[in-house]
């Protein structure tokens, strides 16, 4: 089994992080955060798979620019992000196209946005710019790390072309407490559309919370900042995208002379489970998720998420 980021090193961020949490003092009652970092990572190493969508890397930073009162309707947040992402075919020997599921294809980019929130509902806005292709340097970076270690080294032939991609993303996020007590149940409705050279869907996501959770303006689930308390809740997650376009198979939407490319299915499904756990320094967000097959000669795929994050 093959991976690019290996267990033990996530392990080892994890460790770091709860060793700052437990030097500090873990103080009762709220805490006031005006900025985040988070460090996430998409691997499917859990599953004892490496291919499809193998790796996706995210580092990122919030800041709150205003809380809720009598002069403002919203709480804004702004959020810039660094995403990396890698993709496979399922057979990594072969040099020859005909043997593959799947191009090989990376992204490396820059996501920038605000989100709005209220007691009722959350507008969330994002911008992101950036590239595929070798320029990405995800071939580069899969090959060095493996290089390192007794995994198989990928080919990347016929990867998805160098090009340069920008996107916009809008989503509406409503929610409804359905039982308000200390284990607290909530039910959450989030439309979104991606248009752009990079991704053209809409998609349509249903979660149910259950746990110790607080109100829409103020929990994890959503990343909010500001006055924060102690939360540990799971979530039961399902989403349908209906897929134009995605350039990860088909390249850039705009004009593209990718050796190897494939249609994508339009409808895609996602689903799987999730555990949050906030204590005031730190957020731990972890998800075991899969999805259905991006196009005919693929599979349902799963992986896992593992997110930490440092309040401030």
């Amino acid at each position: 089994m093959r991976s690019t980021i290996s267990a033990q090193h996530c392990l080892y961020v994890l460790l770091v992080f709860f060793s700052v949490s437990i030097s500090a003092q873990n103080r009762g009652g709220s805490r006031y955060v005006m900025e985040q970092v988070e460090l996430m990572h998409d691997n499917d190493f859990l599953h004892f798979t490496d291919r499809w969508y193998t790796t996706g890397n995210f580092i990122s930073y919030r800041k709150l620019l205003n809380e809720k009162d009598k002069e403002h309707d919203n709480k804004r947040q702004f959020i810039i992000q660094l995403e990396q992402s890698f993709y496979t075919p399922s057979n990594i020997i072969s040099s020859n196209i005909e043997d593959y599921d799947r191009p090989y294809a990376g992204f490396l980019g820059i996501n920038s946005g605000v989100s709005l929130s209220n007691e009722k509902r959350i507008l969330d806005f994002r911008l992101t710019i950036g590239v595929t292709g070798e320029i990405s340097g995800s071939q580069a970076l899969q090959t060095s790390f493996h290089s390192t270690n007794d995994s198989q080294i990928a080919t990347w032939t016929g990867q998805i072309e160098s090009s340069t991609h920008a996107n916009l993303y809008g989503s509406y996020l409503r929610e409804w407490l359905l039982w308000d007590s200390s284990f607290n149940t909530f039910l959450a409705v989030k439309p979104k559309i991606a248009l752009g050279t990079k991704d053209y869907y809409l998609e349509n996501n249903v979660k149910l919370y259950i746990g110790k959770r607080n109100e829409l303006i103020h929990t994890m689930a959503h990343r909010q900042l500001g006055d924060i308390v102690n939360e540990l809740f799971f979530a039961i997650t399902g989403a349908y995208r209906y897929v134009i376009h995605d350039a990860m198979l088909q390249g850039s939407i705009i004009a593209d002379n990718s050796e190897f490319t494939l249609e994508p299915i339009d409808s895609l499904f996602f689903y799987g489970a999730e555990t949050y756990w906030r204590n005031q320094l730190l957020d731990i967000k972890v998800a075991y998720m899969f999805s259905t097959n991006r196009t005919e000669s693929t599979g349902t795929h799963g992986f896992t998420t593992l997110s930490i994050t440092r309040n401030f």
